[in-house]
């Protein structure tokens, strides 16, 4: 991946190159400025329009950058079969929407599920990674979960 700028082009991403089997999860970890959230971005098509990717990103045999232009399939993909957890949530959250509205959404776009069907995942999510009191915390704005919540 390299990004044009004023002094030149800067190559942020160089090789990389990794296979996960069904059901796997990975993180990836470095130091400060090595790549991770640009590989990252790149496996999410979040990148901005003036980068330039060379290579291919493939997922189920699916190529992942030719997919970008088919946005119902990108919708279904992205979310519901890749996630990403991103490393500040507290940018990622809305600060002025419950984190139940903001959860329930995502469950409604990508699932189509009915608003209380949405709001009892949400619920039922917080709790699988541990949150305490998941019920409490629906209710809540970001600003308001304590630092290890965030």
């Amino acid at each position: 991946v390299v990004f044009p700028t004023p002094i030149g082009m800067v190559h942020a991403v160089d090789g990389v190159s990794f296979d996960l089997e069904a059901g796997q999860s990975m993180g990836i970890v470095g130091e400060s400025g090595s790549g991770k959230t640009v590989t990252a971005k790149t496996l999410m098509n979040l990148l901005p329009s003036y980068a330039l990717v060379d290579g291919s990103v493939t997922f189920d045999g699916r190529d992942l950058r030719a997919l970008a232009a088919e946005r119902k399939t990108e919708k279904h993909l992205w979310g519901v079969e890749i996630s990403m957890v991103f490393q500040d949530p507290m940018t990622s959250l809305n600060p002025v929407k419950k984190v139940g509205e903001q959860i329930a959404e995502s469950v409604r776009y990508h699932l189509g599920q009915t608003r209380t069907a949405a709001r009892r995942q949400a619920g039922d999510l917080l709790e699988q990674v541990g949150i305490p009191e998941p019920g409490r915390r629906l209710d809540e704005y970001p600003h308001q979960l304590s630092g290890g919540l965030r």
